[in-house]
């Protein structure tokens, strides 16, 4: 990993060279990406490749991590793995990146440097699924339908001594609103 994981680096110096970046990072620095994690526990690994094809800086990013998401069914923790890989061209303005095949995402560069931290935080949080949950209902703690209203399928209902209590909350409003003020 670099000495300093959030300066900006020169991408052109990088590309001329074929440099590659390895990285092992803790979540929690990744500072858009911490906004949607349960915690900020695990780390995210891979590497940043820069080269250069057809006079274009292009980064290789390559990331493998486990994120800690809230569940959206059971609001606990669950665990997405991501493992992903893009390519992308770093380009200093709009002619350059009109110019790029379609299959090629282009970033835009201030001043000819990067972050290579945004560009793996970019690539988890395009992994980061719409609506984390967890793969079974069954993970959640959540019980089938039939079983959660006490009922399994296919058997007898118990005889309860007692109905269950119905509430009412509006029952009280008619004689309410007939006292009046």
């Amino acid at each position: 990993m670099m000495a300093d994981w959030s300066r900006s680096v020169d991408v052109e110096r990088l590309a001329d060279h074929g440099d590659a970046v390895a990285f092992d990072v803790a979540l929690a620095e990744f500072p858009r990406l911490r906004a949607q994690l349960a915690s900020g526990e695990g780390r995210a690994r891979g590497r940043v490749e820069l080269s250069r094809e057809r006079g274009v800086a292009m980064a290789q990013v390559v990331v493998q991590a486990s994120l800690p998401l809230v569940c959206q069914r059971c609001l606990r923790p669950v665990h997405v793995e991501v493992e992903s890989e893009s390519r992308v061209a770093l380009v200093a303005d709009f002619a350059a990146a009109d110019r790029l095949d379609s299959d090629v995402e282009p970033v835009m560069l201030e001043e000819g440097r990067v972050v290579l931290r945004d560009l793996v935080e970019e690539e988890l949080l395009l992994a980061v699924p719409l609506v984390p949950r967890h793969e079974q209902e069954t993970e959640c703690g959540l019980a089938p339908a039939a079983e959660a209203v006490g009922n399994p399928v296919n058997e007898e209902p118990e005889n309860d001594p007692e109905p269950p209590v119905t509430q009412k909350p509006f029952a009280g409003l008619g004689e309410l609103l007939k006292r009046g003020p």
